[in-house]
């Protein structure tokens, strides 16, 4: 028995469905923003010479999406893009214009390409206007074109909602941009706030380089030497957590005069000269050293 009242149940069910038919239209946007609004015929079979926007009806195993791309073509002739649903419109089978019950999903849909529209023989006249004057071409008092008005408004709201959170996601992202810009000059700030102690250990580490080098081998393991050694580590390290860096130069490189300063060249009789574009670094006397990319002192170098 329990099988029988739930077949009867079932049957209720189907006997309860409504069949009705979908329609899909869009509102079409130009790439200046306008939307489009077509004309019917005048010996149309449905609501002759009024105003409507692109769409039609689904046909036989057609997604929604391929349907309503195929109507815009065919009845403009354009390409476009679709956006997301703004509005569903509902016509009761009571509505004297449909021997059916109708529901009707309105898109937003993007035009891709061209903006010449091709009419076919459903629509004599098509206008592309800003949304507020194609709803004022439309006559609120119809219903049909009441409903398309009203489906333009949602477009509307729908637009304004996407462009302030379109300009809120670029304020965020300018503001994004903003504290990393500050981060870096604060970086830059407290580097560069050391700059005259840096400038006055540069040249006490270049001595220590300068004796360092020039250690006999027999002496390297000295008690003084293992010292003086790491003194200048600590120099070092204390330059390297100020973000000072040395500027790599060998013997061999191309003389560069934005990192490098000619004391002497051995084919000229001229000093401190710059016109060594072609010369190539033959020593290097003195170390050059940048905080982060900027170069607080260039390298001395003789070049040949």
């Amino acid at each position: 028995m329990e099988k029988i009242k739930k077949m009867e149940t079932s049957e209720q069910k189907k006997d309860r469905a409504r069949p009705m038919e979908i329609t899909v239209k869009a509102v079409v946007i130009g790439e200046d923003g306008q939307i489009l609004i077509l004309k019917r015929v005048k010996d149309s079979d449905t609501n002759p010479d009024k105003w409507d926007i692109p769409g039609g009806l689904l046909e036989a195993g057609e997604t929604i999406e391929k349907a309503l791309r195929r109507e815009i073509k065919e009845e403009t002739g354009l390409e476009v893009e679709i956006g997301p649903v703004i509005r569903v419109s509902e016509f009761p089978k009571e509505t004297k214009q449909f021997k059916k019950e109708k529901r009707s999903l309105r898109f937003i849909a993007y035009c891709q390409g061209s903006t010449e529209v091709k009419l076919s023989d459903e629509h004599s006249e098509f206008l592309w206007l800003e949304i507020d004057e194609a709803v004022k071409k439309l006559n609120e008092k119809d219903g049909f074109e009441n409903d398309k008005g009203n489906t333009l408004l949602d477009a509307k709201k729908y637009l304004e909602t996407k462009n302030s959170l379109d300009g809120w996601k670029r304020c965020m992202a300018d503001f994004e941009n903003y504290k990393k810009r500050q981060a870096e000059e604060r970086k830059d700030m407290i580097a560069f706030s050391n700059l005259n102690l840096i400038s006055e250990i540069l040249p006490i580490l270049d001595n220590f380089h300068a004796s360092t080098d020039h250690i006999p081998e027999d002496q390297k393991d000295g008690g003084w030497v293992v010292g003086i050694m790491h003194i200048q580590k600590q120099l070092e390290k204390v330059l390297e957590d100020n973000n000072v860096s040395e500027i790599e130069v060998k013997i061999g490189d191309k003389f560069d005069p934005n990192i490098m300063e000619a004391i002497k060249d051995t084919n000229k009789t001229n000093m401190d000269t710059n016109e060594t574009s072609e010369n190539k670094v033959k020593k290097v006397l003195m170390k050059g050293y940048k905080i982060n990319d900027k170069v607080i002192r260039v390298a001395r170098v003789v070049v040949e």
